[in-house]
């Protein structure tokens, strides 16, 4: 019995962010993709006709939405600036120890190796950055802190984070997100008391 093509579109997308994470766009071919979802590959083409480039513009999407989601649920799950960067350090070192150093988000190694080549792959990693910074804002907005100030320390967090995720994955150990923690965690809860 043949699966339903939205079974192949959530089984292509899986297969399309797992890869990219683990090596980038360019690194990563059709056969790979279509190999690693199990789903046929006309459904492939048929899902997504612009192809490769296509299929990682809707990883990214999918991507960004999860991590925004986790932005989200870390703020309302927690009560101040304090215990919202922790628990959310908290599930970014779970995720990578989880993974064995091989998690993490498609986004960082797309933008490294893609942009700015592809307008499209370019147009998806600078819009889920801006997601990402903008929901990291809100949340340090709603404990307290100024509106331009949170913007600004969003940006600090992500770009912080992020370089701690690339050291973590080098060195296999979440000691460079352990490192960069008390000090994020001191500048949300300073920008929160402005």
């Amino acid at each position: 019995m043949p699966r339903p093509p939205s079974d192949s579109r959530r089984r292509l997308l899986a297969a399309t962010r797992e890869l990219l994470q683990r090596q980038g766009y360019q690194a990563t071919a059709m056969s790979e993709i279509v190999a690693a979802s199990g789903a046929p590959r006309g459904s492939l083409y048929y899902l997504f006709p612009g192809g490769k480039e296509e299929l990682a513009v809707a990883a990214i999407a999918e991507s960004a939405a999860e991590f925004t989601d986790l932005i989200r649920e870390t703020m309302a799950r927690s009560g101040d600036a304090r215990e919202f960067c922790e628990l959310l350090a908290d599930r970014l070192s779970e995720g990578l120890v989880r993974t064995g150093y091989l998690g993490g988000s498609p986004v960082s190694a797309v933008t490294l190796d893609s942009t700015p080549r592809s307008a499209a792959l370019t147009v998806a990693c600078r819009e889920t950055y801006r997601q990402w910074r903008a929901a990291l804002a809100a949340a340090l907005v709603q404990y307290g802190a100024p509106p331009d100030r949170a913007a600004r320390l969003a940006t600090l967090m992500l770009s912080t984070v992020e370089g701690a995720l690339i050291i973590a994955r080098a060195e296999c150990s979440t000691e460079p997100l352990e490192d960069v923690r008390p000090d994020l965690v001191d500048l949300a809860i300073a920008a929160t008391e402005m």
